[in-house]
């Protein structure tokens, strides 16, 4: 029945639906703590210096070329988009982090250049990565959207693997039952407000101190970034949430990156979750 709906609604009045859904998902929520003494302030994030950092950029010339071989340059395998992918990467090699938590793996394309970066952070960087599915079984994703390996298999090529921890489980029961504290958390799995909104709770509680925690499709105002009109609204609904109930609490877009993302502009879905001083 819903691949019918799918199949014969305009697409306007099915992410209408999805829209009016999404709200009400959240509203049903009850009212989470958001404990902020461990994120890192924006007044100590510096993006134009660490995406202008010519250290990194001559890191990323290098690294990006063994990735290509596996992924593809164009972004058309799936995954985050080549900007969004070179920004991740420039946040991880600028702020070296040693325990990376990423929620959703899909295909592994974050996975590799979050794990690449992390060959400068030092021998003892660990990235855990988690997804409902198992990402590196024959019928995941990657198989699907025509990969020649698994993210693993990937991981292992570039000389990574042994710093990637593959987890696959629902990322709230993994949040809530893990032992392990992060520098940096990378939120892009579950993308309803409602999931969103107890992701970013159960994220600041497993910071370390000056840890910081990264957004995916955040959309400002809920309103489109690309040309092609695509709006996701959980993310931004969830943070205007937050923000309403937890002073100072809010998050800050990235906005326009050096460097193209999609369709033709430079503008980025990636968004930080930080306090003000």
């Amino acid at each position: 029945m819903k691949s019918l709906i799918k199949k014969t609604l305009p697409k306007s009045a099915l992410r209408m639906i999805i829209n009016v859904r999404d709200k009400r998902g959240l509203d049903v929520v009850p009212k989470y703590s958001f404990d902020v003494s461990h994120l890192k302030k924006e007044e100590n994030l510096d993006f134009e210096g660490i995406f202008s950092d010519q250290k990194i950029k001559d890191m990323w010339n290098i690294d990006q070329e063994s990735i290509v071989m596996c992924l593809g340059k164009d972004g058309t395998s799936g995954g985050i988009n080549p900007g969004d992918r070179r920004a991740l990467y420039s946040l991880i090699a600028a702020l070296k982090p040693q325990n990376v938590l990423e929620v959703g793996t899909h295909i592994g394309a974050s996975t590799l250049y979050i794990s690449s970066a992390l060959k400068h952070a030092g021998e003892n960087a660990k990235l855990t990565t988690v997804d409902i599915l198992d990402v590196n079984a024959e019928d995941a994703p990657w198989k699907k959207l025509g990969l020649q390996m698994s993210p693993r298999d990937f991981a292992s090529k570039l000389g990574c693997a042994d710093s990637i921890e593959f987890k696959a489980t629902p990322a709230q029961l993994y949040m809530q039952d893990t032992k392990n504290r992060f520098d940096f958390i990378f939120l892009d799995g579950d993308h309803s407000s409602q999931a969103v909104y107890k992701e970013v709770s159960m994220a600041l509680k497993l910071l370390n101190p000056g840890g910081v925690i990264l957004l995916h499709d955040y959309y400002p105002d809920a309103k489109p970034l690309f040309s092609n009109g695509v709006i996701i609204p959980g993310p931004f609904r969830a943070l205007d949430r937050i923000a309403r109930e937890n002073a100072g609490l809010y998050a800050k877009p990235l906005g326009q990156l050096p460097w193209p993302t999609k369709l033709g502009g430079n503008v980025t879905s990636l968004a930080v979750v930080t306090k003000q001083a």
